[in-house]
């Protein structure tokens, strides 16, 4: 009896050990077979993410590079346009610039032409009488030029001036010149050549008379004075005559240039 119990006792033992056993490989299998389904499936929808995101920066990277094409074209477009703008600012500068301020320069001549032709116009009747003896400040000029001239034309009485005076000059130690404006132009030619002609001097200094001329037109003619004076030094026949509104020196027959 005891040994048919032990028996027993080691069956039942046995019994429960296979019974754990396979009860226990359908407990464990079950979640295993659950683990790798949802494995799959999150690699399908990790998948189906990628590739979103994929197709996502696909496009991000088509708009980039069509952004880029359309900045290139721009700085293509850019490029050219600075191009063109160079070539015209070259041509301005080489071309238009130049010939506005030849245009410019020959305005200014023009319009100083006209200025000198108006000035000579006006003061065409005019003479200045250098070297006259000054006798006071409150002096008759016009009394004082008449003696003078007496010494050219004796019988020059009858002719009739607009005004007489002095000009003020810086030079304190000279007489001031007079200036004279005729009524009549021959009057005024024929003194003007009697003058010239003649070498008559008061206390030592000759009685000179000569046009008035615009400020510009008399210093070209001041300029030209030593130089005709030293021609004529040398033996030659030099004289300055104003044409027009220039101021030029003759060599005989021929205008004297500068060499």
């Amino acid at each position: 009896m005891s040994h048919t119990t032990g028996c027993t006792g080691s069956n039942d033992s046995s019994t429960r050990s296979t019974s754990a056993l396979f009860d226990s490989v359908p407990q464990s299998s079950a979640p295993t077979q659950v683990s790798m389904t949802t494995l799959y499936d999150m690699l399908l929808k990790l998948d189906s993410n990628m590739q979103t995101r994929f197709d996502g920066l696909e496009r991000q990277l088509l708009k980039v590079n069509e952004e880029i094409t359309s900045i290139k074209s721009d700085v293509s477009d850019l490029d050219s346009g600075l191009k063109h703008i160079d070539t015209e600012m070259h041509e301005i500068k080489e071309e238009m610039i130049p010939q506005l301020e030849k245009k410019l320069s020959q305005k200014i001549e023009e319009l100083n032409q006209s200025r000198l032709s108006a000035e000579l116009y006006s003061k065409k009747s005019n003479l200045l009488f250098f070297n006259v003896p000054q006798t006071n400040k409150a002096e008759d000029s016009e009394l004082v030029l008449r003696s003078v001239l007496n010494n050219f034309i004796p019988n020059q009485s009858g002719f009739l001036f607009a005004n007489v005076h002095r000009l003020p000059t810086k030079n304190s130690t000279i007489a001031q010149p007079i200036i004279a404006k005729f009524l009549r132009m021959k009057e005024r030619n024929d003194v003007l050549d009697a003058v010239t002609k003649a070498e008559f001097k008061i206390d030592g200094k000759k009685i000179m008379a000569a046009p008035h001329l615009p400020s510009d037109m008399q210093q070209e003619r001041k300029r030209l004075m030593p130089i005709r004076d030293q021609l004529k030094a040398e033996g030659k026949q030099a004289k300055i005559k104003v044409q027009g509104t220039k101021v030029l020196l003759y060599v005989g027959s021929a205008v004297w240039k500068e060499k």
